[in-house]
């Protein structure tokens, strides 16, 4: 026995169709109370090389700023120039010459920088520093930073010159006086800065040596340490 399907119904003739039924109106509306979006992923947290590197970098930094800052005061300021006095003294006279013995202390107050003394050249001066009667050269030299050292110089005068002019003082103030000078290329180094050139000249004026008696030939210096002046231009 073979079944058939059911036929469809068809609209039977004079009955309308059935209109489909409308979507429901809730189904097109958005649901105003849906979930927010995720939020974003957390940064993710430094590595240690990273900070290893900041680190460098901003210690780098400042090291260049110091240095810059150091360079540019060093050229601002200027090296701060050492204390020169005499602190010994003599003289020695014969029929011909004047033999000088002068003993030169210097001071350096500088905590950053030693001092090399180059072309060096000491001299002797009469009459207010006028008259040259002789010259010294010295050897290099130098100093170490916040220190002393002492540079002795000797001179020989020859002519009668130098012997009348003793004369001359001698009887007229009982003492005699000269002058002495030291001359010399001044390089001034730091340890982190390349030394600075400069021409260091020093005056020592009216230096008075006395008589230990009325026939005496050897002279000394007379009072304490004589402070001299001292030219960094």
């Amino acid at each position: 026995m073979s079944i058939h399907p059911k036929p469809l119904e068809t609209p039977v003739a004079g009955n309308p169709a059935v209109a489909p039924s409308p979507p429901s109106i809730t189904a097109s509306i958005v649901n105003p109370y849906s979930a927010p979006p995720p939020p974003p992923r957390p940064a993710r947290p430094a590595t240690v090389s990273s900070l290893l590197r900041l680190l460098i970098s901003a210690a780098t930094a400042s090291l260049v700023l110091a240095a810059t800052v150091v360079y540019v005061v060093w050229l601002v300021s200027g090296p701060l120039p050492p204390m020169f006095s005499v602190s010994s003294a003599s003289l020695l006279t014969d029929s011909l010459t004047t033999s000088f013995d002068v003993t030169f202390a210097v001071r350096s107050f500088s905590h950053s920088s030693g001092i090399r003394y180059t072309e060096a050249e000491a001299s002797v001066t009469y009459g207010g520093g006028d008259s040259v009667v002789a010259k010294s050269a010295l050897p290099p030299l130098h100093q170490g930073s916040d220190s002393s050292i002492f540079i002795r110089a000797r001179f020989v005068a020859e002519g009668t010159r130098v012997l009348a002019a003793i004369a001359d003082d001698r009887a007229v103030k009982g003492i005699v006086e000269f002058g002495f000078g030291f001359r010399a290329v001044a390089y001034f180094r730091s340890s982190a800065l390349r030394p600075k050139r400069h021409l260091l000249m020093v005056h020592c004026c009216d230096v008075p040596f006395g008589f230990t008696n009325s026939t005496a030939a050897v002279l000394f210096l007379s009072g304490p340490q004589r402070p001299c002046k001292v030219e960094l231009p």
